[in-house]
């Protein structure tokens, strides 16, 4: 499944997960102001992951209250993002969601995606949503540095992996668009690699014994301003590349 963020200015970027249905249509306005919060991020993920869910059953799994979460499933319903499936429910009262469509690109200016508003509000619900996906990636970058120093500190092993690198590079537009095209293609392998072909978890790995653990990706490429020239003189070819627990400094 594949979520924001797309740039301001209406680029297909690549989400924090992507891999869905490359023919599903752009998200519209309404679905980027819906998925604005990083609790609705997950909340898209972790139906996406399931393929159809309850709001109890998400309340227990990520421990948000119910009637909190209830609401943002509102949101979401509200927004298009989500739809009710009757199919899967047990009586009139059940309600179990599902999303709308497996992928969820905003489209470029003058895609017909934007079907409300003007293109400023449209690249405000994409800006908006974009904030929401990093979020959503930092918060998991805080608890993962956190649980690690707690297990340096009390000397019990941990599990988790949690690395990052930053750099500033030189390149042409065309050399930033392969390495946008690459980093999409290489994280869209992976992500579809212990998913069947709805973008549901399979319950092992196919090609392992191994146990299954969950990671947050985010590819973001910015920038395409011509560099000063002390910024060529005297910067540093790479940035710092860091693992969750060390200390940076």
């Amino acid at each position: 499944m594949t979520m924001p963020p797309a740039s301001p200015a209406g680029e297909r970027d690549p989400g924090p997960a992507p891999a869905g249905d490359p023919s599903d249509p752009p998200a519209t306005q309404e679905m980027l102001r819906a998925m604005a919060h990083p609790l609705r991020l997950q909340l898209v993920e972790r139906i996406g992951r399931r393929g159809t869910a309850r709001a109890a059953d998400l309340a227990a799994e990520l421990g948000v209250p119910a009637n909190s979460l209830s609401y943002h499933l509102r949101m979401l319903a509200r927004g298009g993002v989500i739809v009710e499936a009757p199919e899967e429910a047990r009586d009139r009262r059940d309600r179990v969601w599902r999303l709308q469509q497996t992928s969820f690109l905003a489209g470029a200016e003058g895609s017909g995606a934007e079907p409300s508003g003007t293109t400023d509000d449209f690249a405000a619900a994409s800006a908006a949503a974009s904030l929401a996906a990093l979020e959503w990636v930092r918060s998991a970058w805080i608890s993962e540095t956190t649980q690690a120093r707690d297990a340096d500190h009390s000397g019990t092993p941990r599990e988790g992996l949690g690395t990052m690198h930053s750099t500033s590079l030189l390149l042409t537009m065309a050399q930033a668009e392969e390495l946008g095209s690459r980093a999409d293609a290489l994280l869209r392998e992976f992500a579809a690699l212990n998913r069947d072909e709805q973008g549901r978890d399979l319950p092992t790995a196919p090609s392992s014994e191994e146990r299954l653990v969950e990671f947050r990706a985010l590819f973001a490429l910015v920038g395409g301003r011509a560099p000063a020239t002390s910024d060529v003189r005297s910067g540093s070819p790479g940035g710092p590349s860091q693992t969750a627990g060390e200390d940076p400094s």
